[in-house]
């Protein structure tokens, strides 16, 4: 297994785990946080690339929302592709 499909089940573990689906949603950074302590800034790009590549295959939604004076982006699992997610997430719990 490649380390983009390691990254991609360690994303979707992290906020499957955590209940975020649609309405709740969690900062970007909590996510990535999460995932790229044990990794170096080259393999950060390629959590950025894997979070993009969700995003586009439809299984994460991102939303800009403005947290005090500052906005942020936030991720949450897309609550149509719960039916993909849960019939997969035999391999993504391991």
């Amino acid at each position: 297994m490649n380390d983009i499909e390691i990254i991609k089940k360690n994303i979707l573990r992290r906020l499957m785990r955590s209940n975020v689906w649609g309405g709740k949603h969690t900062p970007f950074d909590f996510v990535k946080k999460g995932i790229a302590e044990e990794y170096t800034k080259q393999e950060n790009k390629l959590i950025e690339m894997v979070l993009k590549e969700l995003v586009n295959q439809g299984w994460l939604i991102i939303a800009q929302k403005r947290t005090g004076s500052d906005s942020s982006i936030h991720v949450s699992l897309n609550p149509k592709a719960m039916a993909e997610l849960c019939k997969n997430s035999r391999d993504i719990q391991t």
